[in-house]
């Protein structure tokens, strides 16, 4: 009998259940099956992050729950109920106040968030400007600016033009989602609104995109952030993770968002 074969055939067969063994490890350790983790999400990145849980879901076996508002009222809702895993907000401001209320674990940068004049389709009333939207008779619909992070940064906006005051007696109505303003303008209930230009792109067919000068604008970064009240922050960390991965950052291509390499 050849001892050395017979020999080195059991060290290879021990060798190859070890490495099934270790992969058998690995791919428990990727199935969170049964657990599920709550993402509060700003309105105006929902259908990307909803595709990104959906994927994750089918990735990991996790369940993924989202609530929607704007980042304010999220913040709020953090603080109320002490709950929850993850949560994605507007901007980087938005990230500050969640951060000094000792809400916050971990950040990354996502995507990048940039405002925009969005118009009804064919831009019936020639605004062309930020100062256009202090002319008489322009009726504007706009984010609630004493709660919501675009109604605030729309005043900052028009503060840098000069027209703040002007624009006031303009506004015709204000939402407290930038989902509310873009389906509202795209009935053709206002002549024009800031929002952020991915809404736009995304609702080509009924709204027009005019850009704001880069010198003129203030673009912001949406964070996404594990949250210090997670139950479940190996989850949440792996979400995290994903949501800044190469195939979630395709998923926010698609719906027109910038990726932050």
């Amino acid at each position: 009998m050849n001892y050395k074969k017979l020999f080195c055939t059991g060290v290879s067969t021990i060798m190859a259940l070890t490495v099934l063994m270790g992969c058998g490890s690995s791919t428990k350790e990727e199935n969170y099956e049964g657990k599920n983790i709550l993402v509060y999400c700003a309105a105006g990145v929902n259908k990307p992050m909803e595709e990104i849980g959906q994927v994750f879901k089918e990735k990991y076996k996790a369940t993924v729950d989202f609530t929607y508002a704007n980042s304010t009222e999220l913040i709020s809702q953090m603080e109320i109920t002490k709950k929850g895993d993850i949560c994605v907000l507007a901007s980087g401001e938005d990230y500050e106040s969640a951060n000094t209320k000792n809400l916050i674990t971990e950040k990354v940068d996502l995507v990048k968030h940039i405002p925009a004049i969005a118009v009804p389709k064919g831009n019936p009333k020639g605004i062309t400007s930020l100062k256009d939207f202090g002319k008489d008779g322009v009726k504007i619909i706009i984010g609630d600016q004493n709660v919501t992070p675009l109604g605030k940064l729309a005043n900052k906006l028009f503060e840098k033009q000069g027209v703040l005051d002007t624009v006031q007696k303009n506004i015709v109505a204000t939402f407290s989602t930038v989902n509310e303003v873009v389906t509202f303008l795209s009935m053709g209930k206002g002549d024009c609104s800031i929002v952020w230009e991915d809404n736009i792109l995304n609702a080509s067919s009924d709204l027009d995109l005019i850009p704001i000068p880069e010198n003129e604008n203030l673009i912001k970064t949406v964070p996404i952030c594990t949250l210090e009240s997670s139950q479940e922050k190996d989850l949440a960390k792996k979400f995290m993770d994903f949501a800044k991965s190469d195939e979630a950052k395709e998923i926010f291509k698609k719906y027109n968002l910038k990726p932050i390499e």
